[in-house]
């Protein structure tokens, strides 16, 4: 149980950090800062993912 409380907390801050990205990305034209944030994103969908 404390393994998946711990790999949720680290998906959750990729969440944020991919969200934060995408502003910033989209705000300030930065398409680098954009597509590392959307990979973020795509990390953190597939650690929470349940089968």
């Amino acid at each position: 149980m404390k393994y998946k409380n711990r790999l949720k907390r680290v998906a959750d801050t990729l969440e944020k950090l991919g969200v934060a990205g995408i502003a910033v990305g989209v705000f300030q034209g930065n398409m680098t800062g954009f597509w590392a944030a959307v990979i973020f994103l795509i990390v953190s969908i597939s650690l929470t993912k349940e089968d």
